[in-house]
């Protein structure tokens, strides 16, 4: 059973300038654009989200918060919820995506709320203290649901022609529109929509796990809460970029050895025309290195050695990468490498090609994108992903709307 259920949201205050206060999610900010968002404006939601301060400082965080309140740079909505449309564009199209802002009403992950993904303790201790500082989400987590007979998007279509209480233009061109929900049809049909539903966290494990710490710890009901984005599954407008790997070396890898555990293919093709869509009767992922492109085919061994999870986890393009080349053939995990600062992701495959031909960066993994009905089933099956198995895309823009616990 998941409850969801309105709340009254923080907001900025509608004669602000909008456009130059909303953000990317702090987690996906690089260091290096930290103080391009905070020289924004003085309001600019990153102030909050990431702090003005290296290293952070929370209380400094704080007393900024309660400012910005008191001088009603924040204000307060009445109860409801919130639809979230975010318009972007795609290729040469411009494509669009709703979502559902609501409080979720927390529990322990894996009945009801679906992990897909292992976390990492330092983020998530990161989190925790801005919630113990401010008892308030900044930004929302993500989640996916299923709505197979789009009960909700014929609402979502009704509340549309309504006037939104928020409307911005991103840095990036995308367009993000809000509107309350608070009629008491629409409320009773979403609470009661939800109740026998699972809802898959897409992005935000860190924050979900803070908050139920944060909940334990504090005993608190209002605590008892988090602020999420809910989107259907099978909504067209969510993206699932695969995320590459890309080296600085060539990581003392051998082409031989990875015939321990693959069969290896010379390409063709440019890495920028490269098939990456998710086989399962033909897993493989790419290889990079030395103007020339490989691809990696598992042989039958790499499966049928290894039975603690479903055939479907072992053929995924991170789960080949981690078990296969990582820890099969170089016996180190990605962490490990990480630690060395050898390893740099990306999501852009023009990305990985400009990287390989400068000086800086020696190999790369190129990964194929994993549907996210198959992430879905997992999840339901209990089995998480490695690291950076997924990316969803776009994400939820922060600065739009806050939720701050009542007590």
């Amino acid at each position: 059973m998941v409850k969801v259920h309105p709340f009254s949201a923080l907001r900025f205050n509608s004669e602000l300038p909008i456009n130059s206060l909303i953000a990317p999610p702090y987690d996906v900010i690089p260091k290096e654009e930290r103080e391009k968002y905070l020289g924004m404006h003085p309001y600019n939601i990153t102030h909050l989200t990431l702090g003005d301060s290296l290293p952070v400082n929370y209380e400094e965080i704080k007393e900024l918060f309660l400012k910005w309140i008191d001088s009603q740079v924040l204000i307060t909505e009445s109860p409801g919820f919130y639809l979230y449309k975010q318009e972007f564009q795609w290729g040469d199209r411009y494509e669009y995506n709703y979502g559902l802002i609501a409080l979720l009403e927390l529990e322990p992950l894996g009945e009801n709320i679906l992990p897909h993904e292992h976390t990492f303790s330092g983020p998530k201790l990161d989190r925790l203290e801005l919630l113990r500082k401010l008892r308030a989400n900044l930004e929302p987590i993500w989640g996916i649901y299923e709505d197979k007979d789009s009960i909700l998007r014929s609402i979502w279509r009704e509340v549309e022609k309504e006037k939104p209480i928020i409307k911005a233009h991103g840095w990036d061109y995308r367009i993000h529109t809000v509107w309350k929900l608070d009629k008491d049809n629409y409320v009773n049909l979403i609470e009661n929509f939800f109740l026998d539903k699972k809802v898959l966290i897409a992005d935000g494990h860190h924050r979900y796990e803070a908050s139920w710490l944060y909940y334990e710890e504090s005993k608190d009901p209002n605590a008892k809460y988090i602020m999420m984005l809910m989107t259907d599954l099978y909504d067209p407008g969510i993206k699932l970029l695969p995320t590459h790997r890309v080296l600085k070396n060539n990581i003392g890898i051998e082409l031989n050895a990875f015939r321990k555990y693959f069969d290896l293919y010379l390409e063709d093709n440019k890495i920028e025309n490269l098939d990456l869509s998710f086989k399962p009767n033909n897993p493989y992922i790419y290889y990079a290195v030395d103007n020339k492109l490989f691809k990696l085919v598992p042989k039958a061994d790499y499966i049928n050695e290894n039975k603690e999870h479903s055939e479907l986890w072992w053929i995924l393009p991170t789960t080949i990468l981690h078990k296969g080349v990582w820890e099969g053939i170089l016996g180190k995990t990605e962490n490990e490498l990480q630690e060395k600062g050898v390893i740099r992701f990306s999501h852009d495959i023009k990305e990985v090609k400009s990287l390989l031909y400068s000086s800086d960066y020696k190999s790369a993994f190129v990964l194929p994108s994993i549907p996210i009905e198959i992430v879905y089933t997992l999840a339901v099956n209990r089995e998480r992903l490695p690291q950076k198995s997924t990316y969803f895309y776009p994400k939820p823009v922060s600065g739009l709307i806050i939720w701050r616990m009542n007590g």
